[in-house]
């Protein structure tokens, strides 16, 4: 055969190669897409019910709280985690109270929860009340700083400043303030307060926070977070101390709270309204608004926290509904915030060697140099926007 001089080009045998592998790689990545999904889906399905477990878990633990069977349950279970140490808290109490005067200290009523403060200026208040003015003046020229043209923010920047927490309250002291004036300190250790909270808590307890609560307006019509009426989730029983460093009025948004009988009543009516209405609410927010409070009969019960420096409060907050910090244009508050615990809270940390030779002072601040509760510096910073 003569051939016509046409040429057929043969296509390359690479060809049907490469065409093959680039569909080998295109299958082996959709499914590594997949399996990337299915993982994705696993772990986010593992998380859900992992956030399913922890709101039981809460729940449970809050219902519990919510009934005195309950609370005896609780503390069957704290006493079992760390029995020594409890035993020998509780031991170290008994001859600790014996020496004090009962005259010179508030009763805390354990029914109700609390009782109201009127200390002496001139008395071991004294010293603690006039270093934590100075400090307050220091650190509100910065706070204010900070503040400064808020009303020139952009409407974003502000509805989101505003809808947290330290929007309206501030905790002042780091643990460097407490080192350098340990008569704030002092004062919180001093026979009145330890030994108050010592004979409600049936132990020497952890003395957890030492602070400056300072309060301002908020600068919006509702109210949020501890504005509302709640519970503190620390422990089964706790007890805080909120003393007037300044008169406190209507104007400055004053402490205000419900004895904690009435609390476990209104509690778990509250529980049942919100079932009733088909409520979305989970009860176990710990937030309550205030026209569930009235709904079922609580506002008669509410006690307001007014008076002139030196009055205040000591108060179980994990007993007693309480809430704060509605202040006024124009006006604000500033407390010297105490906090003792029968559990290991987040602390400040103490200089706790110069409680070495006093047995009872030390053992309420040794829990605070234990290694992973030096945090109460970061969370401070955190609160406070820096």
């Amino acid at each position: 055969m003569v051939s016509d001089g046409t040429r057929f080009d043969t296509p390359s045998s690479a060809t049907p190669r490469a065409s093959l592998a680039g569909r080998a790689f295109g299958l082996a990545m959709r499914r590594v897409k997949g399996a990337r999904k299915q993982a994705l889906r696993g772990v986010k399905r593992a998380q859900y019910l992992f956030r399913r477990f922890k709101t039981a878990e809460k729940s449970l633990y809050f219902r519990l709280r919510d009934s005195d069977t309950g609370r005896v349950l609780l503390r069957a279970a704290s006493m079992a985690r760390s029995p020594r140490e409890i035993r020998h808290r509780i031991r170290a109490a008994a001859p600790y109270l014996a020496q004090l005067d009962q005259t010179t200290q508030p009763f805390i009523d354990p029914r109700t929860g609390y009782s109201l403060l009127s200390l002496s200026t001139k008395g071991e208040l004294g010293n603690a009340l006039a270093t934590s003015r100075q400090l307050f003046e220091f650190k509100k020229e910065d706070l204010d700083e900070r503040l400064s043209g808020i009303e020139h923010w952009s409407t974003e920047r502000r509805e989101k400043f505003l809808a947290q927490k330290r929007s309206f309250l501030r905790y002042l002291l780091d643990d460097e303030d407490l080192r350098q004036h340990p008569e704030i300190v002092d004062f919180a250790l001093s026979d009145g307060l330890l030994g108050a909270a010592t004979r409600y808590l049936g132990m020497v307890p952890y003395l957890s926070r030492v602070d400056l609560m300072y309060s301002l307006p908020r600068g919006s019509g509702d109210n949020i977070a501890s504005q509302l009426f709640h519970l503190d989730h620390e422990g089964v029983t706790q007890l805080k101390a909120f003393i007037h460093l300044f008169d406190v009025g209507e104007h400055e948004g004053p402490f205000t709270f419900i004895p904690a009988d009435a609390t476990m009543r209104i509690v778990n009516d509250v529980r049942r309204l919100r079932k009733q209405r088909g409520s979305h609410h989970d009860v176990e927010l710990r937030r309550y608004s205030d026209e569930e409070i009235d709904a079922v009969g609580g506002t008669k019960d509410i006690v307001t926290v007014k008076g002139p420096t030196g009055t205040g409060v000591a108060v179980d907050t994990s007993r007693c509904l309480h809430l704060g910090s509605r202040v006024d244009q124009g006006s604000f508050r500033l407390c010297l915030y105490l906090q003792y615990c029968t559990t290991h809270e987040l602390t400040n940390v103490y200089d706790a060697a110069r409680f070495a030779d006093d047995p009872v002072r030390y053992l309420a601040v040794k829990h605070s140099t234990e290694p992973g509760r030096a945090r109460a510096t970061d969370y401070t910073h955190q609160i406070m926007g820096g």
